[in-house]
């Protein structure tokens, strides 16, 4: 399985490598990990996974042969491991991976992290990831046919990917990915593949409203609306969300209201705002994006659900909301 990032969990220590490069009777011996089987692979993939656990992660090889690991190891088994791993490699980039004894080569066909959709030219103080935003709006049941509302933009990622959503422009359409890079790509497919995408896009049915009460949050949404091309699909506005007049519903709200994590301006005025703002969309449907600390005690609706996430390295809930 191709992995987009080389990157690998903190639990993941130099034994659960080394353990899977062996085959400890635990993981079924050598059947963990067997790449000495015909087929033109050779021990100096399994010598690079031994080097690997004195690391205890991960290695990323490029096609300069640089590597990403740290420690002490062997230089010479590691020049040897690096060699042949780019020269199967090619041009992509070779990700090992670890995880509960168990180890893992792959060809990372994505290149940039999938979370990057290709669109976002302005970052702001407490960036959301696209995906990340694109999964509050999937628990909040927006699919563009109904009035979409957020209340507290910020730099506009979930107000653009609602927008790419109701417009069902495919995620990353507009994105390179690093397969396009690997021999025996079939560029023509590919190409037939995106056109097929592009020509499923629509004219969204539903209007769709993102506000903040911050001018210069709202620059930037502005900026990456016009970036992602859906400027002309959602309504900016200026305004606290206690006060937001929202669009004739009932419709769905998805939201990422300031923690006091990273950003600690008045965090419970504005959980109290838009607390406000909920009670008046009777029928909404909605998803709130909150750290794991209580402020969700600050809203008066109990969410009917609730789903734990991690945002940037936070841990944090979603929560759900039924009319």
């Amino acid at each position: 399985m191709p992995h987009a990032e080389a990157a690998v969990d903190g639990d993941d220590g130099a034994a659960d490598v080394r353990r899977g490069v062996r085959g400890d009777e635990q993981d079924g011996g050598g059947d963990v990990v067997d790449l000495t089987e015909p087929g033109g692979r050779d021990r100096v993939d399994v010598r690079l996974l031994a080097v690997l656990g004195q690391d205890g992660g991960h290695v990323g090889l490029d096609e300069a042969g640089r590597d990403d690991v740290g420690g002490d190891a062997a230089p010479a088994e590691l020049a040897g491991a690096r060699r042949a791993a780019a020269r199967r490699a090619g041009a992509a980039k070779l990700v090992a991976r670890s995880r509960g004894g168990r180890a893992s080569l792959s060809v990372d066909a994505a290149g940039a992290p999938l979370y990057r959709r290709g669109w976002r030219a302005r970052i702001g103080a407490a960036p959301l990831r696209e995906t990340l935003a694109a999964g509050l709006l999937a628990v909040a049941g927006h699919d563009g046919e109904a009035p979409f509302l957020d209340p507290m933009c910020g730099s506009g990622t979930i107000a653009v990917e609602a927008a790419l959503i109701a417009a069902r422009r495919a995620p990353g359409l507009g994105r390179s990915f690093a397969f396009e890079a690997l021999p025996g790509h079939d560029a023509a497919r590919t190409e037939r593949l995106r056109a097929g995408l592009a020509a499923r896009a629509r004219t969204p049915p539903a209007p769709i409203h993102a506000s903040d009460r911050n001018a210069g949050a709202l620059r930037l949404a502005r900026k990456n609306a016009e970036a992602a091309g859906v400027a002309d699909l959602v309504r900016f506005a200026r305004e606290d969300a206690a006060a937001v007049v929202p669009p004739p519903g009932p419709g769905v709200l998805a939201v990422n209201p300031p923690y006091g994590v990273r950003l600690d301006d008045e965090v419970s005025a504005a959980w109290r705002a838009l607390g406000a703002l909920l009670v008046r969309l009777p029928g909404w449907r909605a998803a709130v994006l909150a750290p794991d600390r209580g402020l969700e005690r600050l809203l008066p609706l109990a969410p009917a659900t609730l789903l734990p996430v991690s945002n940037g390295g936070i841990r944090c809930r979603v929560l759900c909301y039924r009319p």
